[in-house]
């Protein structure tokens, strides 16, 4: 017997995937940050840059992974989402830049990209499950 899931356990379940992967990316946030503080070897300074820098890469696969999974409609919306958080961190980007080179902000840390992007594209993500409601 195959066990099939109502509509709002799918979503539970796609939800919890989604905070997992953002729990992931703040530890390996975190890590980074944490790990300058450490007194380590270097040898094991490099394993842990290494490893973080595994696990940042493995976000790749893993989105390909769950991003198959959806059904139609949700691969839609993520696509959606996606080209439409491109064009605003494009621009943003484009902006930011102008503003650095002209020394009018100061320069900061590619996590705030990161944070920006997971931002943007959650809020696009909404925004096209709302299309569809």
């Amino acid at each position: 017997m195959r066990h099939t899931l109502t509509p709002t356990s799918q979503q539970s379940l796609y939800v919890s995937k989604i905070i997992a992967g953002l729990l992931t990316i703040s530890l390996v946030v975190y890590c980074a940050y944490g790990l300058p503080t450490l007194e380590l070897a270097t040898t094991q300074r490099n394993a842990a840059i290494a490893t973080l820098i595994g696990l940042a890469l493995a976000l790749i696969p893993a989105v390909s992974w769950v991003y198959r999974r959806r059904d139609e409609l949700q691969r839609l919306q993520h696509q959606q989402a996606s080209v439409s958080t491109v064009a605003v961190l494009a621009s943003v980007a484009a902006v930011v830049g102008i503003l650095q080179a002209n020394q009018w902000v100061p320069m900061f840390n590619q996590f705030w990209t990161l944070g920006l992007l997971l931002v943007i594209w959650g809020a696009q993500l909404m925004w096209a499950d709302r299309r569809f409601r």
